[in-house]
């Protein structure tokens, strides 16, 4: 969330980042009503409190003096007192948590360099690197390649868990493993700390990392907790309510697992194959910082996600995001996307992005300047280091071949156990 001190002071520069980002404004415009609200009480509050406190020495003094009746009188007139600051102080109570939530949903500053822009059209790309892949024959979708193959069974999946499921088979499941574990391992020998954290997310977490409209796309259990839509949120979360040496920044973080999504906002959208599905797979980058350190590392964390592409020799594009196609929580976005050859375009396969303190505060998490011994909030930056669905689907699609066969990368081959090519099984 951003620092309410911020908002009280420069509203009107709040706001006009909210409407560059195709917004609604009814949020801002409720905090400074309930703001302007919660003050008032607050400093009638503080008035009823002195009122009490000077009618309270008066009391203790007309007791000295042996005035008892004139003391019962105003003990009366401060048990009246009392009563109104109780009603008064829950009212305050309600605002504050009113405050609270409203908070969580006004986004975060956009660093200046962010283009302006209404959706995903707008934003500005890059870089570059490869061409799209060419074929002299006509290429097959992934998910006909994956059922010729026998990488997926989606009938099966369906028949478990209903639409948007499959089951990964054979060859399939273990170019998924392989893709886990080459990402995992590229990028903790680049000096990331591998995480494995619980995929059960309270929701203060949730609510705290700027995820709080995201909700409505995560399945919740009966207990209220949510299973992880990103491993951003169980990763990022470990650290919440904690105040880190800086001599132990920045917390580099990655980790790889199974997530959910319940994709409601695409319905009838990209329907076949496992692009849009409810469970699937990717790693995460996660960098935890002193502020001085996260543009910087917002552009390392990008590189880390863009050498895992390379590494496979994948077509790729690197856009930087938008105003209006930006998430909440960031203040600057890049997307890596891949080369999908089955639909003649690029699909994103890793968002990195740096959310200054915005979730730290939020989270409450700050680091203590080792020197200085001054504490303050952290910078947080998350990145996709990739989706696995999304970058196994990339190799099948641009790897075939006319027989109908899948090259592995040489990359992967060591992770496939020294096989080169995926074919149909008899």
């Amino acid at each position: 969330m951003l620092d309410i001190k911020l908002l009280r002071e420069n509203f009107d520069g709040v706001k006009k980042n909210v409407e560059s980002r195709q917004r609604e404004c009814s949020s801002i415009k409720k905090f400074k009503e309930i703001d302007g609200e919660w003050r008032n009480n607050v400093t009638k509050l503080q008035t009823l409190n002195t009122q009490k406190n000077k009618l309270s020495d008066e009391i203790g003094d007309l007791y000295k003096k042996n005035k008892t009746d004139a003391a019962n009188k105003l003990k009366k007139q401060v048990q009246t007192i009392k009563e109104e600051i109780d009603t008064l102080q829950g009212k305050v109570n309600i605002l504050e948590d009113a405050l609270k939530d409203i908070m969580f949903t006004i986004p975060n500053l956009l660093d200046k360099s962010v283009p302006i822009g209404k959706d995903e059209d707008d934003n500005i790309e890059i870089k570059k690197h490869l061409k799209p892949t060419k074929f002299n024959f006509k290429p097959l979708p992934h998910w006909e390649l994956g059922v010729n193959l026998g990488l997926i069974d989606f009938e099966r999946g369906i028949k478990i868990s209903g639409a948007r499921m499959y089951c990964m088979i054979g060859d399939g499941a273990r170019l998924m493993r392989a893709l886990k574990n080459f990402t995992l391992d590229l990028h903790i020998s680049d000096g990331y700390n591998e995480v494995n954290p619980p995929l059960l997310i309270n929701e203060n977490i949730i609510y705290g990392l700027g995820k709080k409209g995201f909700t409505t796309e995560m399945y919740q259990t009966l207990e209220g907790q949510y299973l992880s839509a990103t491993e951003e949120f169980p990763i990022t979360g470990m650290y919440a309510n904690e105040v880190i040496d800086n001599i132990n920044l920045p917390l580099r973080l990655t980790g790889g697992s199974n997530s959910w999504r319940k994709e409601a906002g695409s319905a009838g959208k990209d329907v076949r194959g496992i692009l849009r599905v409810h469970q699937f797979n990717n790693t995460e980058l996660i960098n935890i910082c002193e502020p001085k350190d996260s543009w910087k590392l917002l552009e390392e964390m990008t590189n880390q996600a863009e050498k895992v592409l390379k590494e496979l020799d994948i077509p790729y594009r690197i856009v930087t995001l938008c105003s209006g196609d930006i998430g909440l929580a960031a203040s600057k976005t890049y997307d890596i996307e891949v080369w999908t050859p089955s639909n003649e375009t690029y699909r994103e396969v890793s968002s990195c992005s740096n959310c200054l303190d915005y979730q730290a505060r939020g989270l409450g998490i700050k680091y203590k300047n080792n020197k200085t011994k001054e504490i303050s909030f952290v910078h947080t930056l998350n990145g996709t280091g990739v989706s696995l669905n999304r970058l196994w689907i990339a190799i099948v699609e641009n790897y075939q071949q006319e027989n109908g066969d899948v090259l592995i990368p040489k990359a992967l081959i060591k992770y496939m156990n020294g096989q080169k090519v995926i074919t149909k099984k008899s």
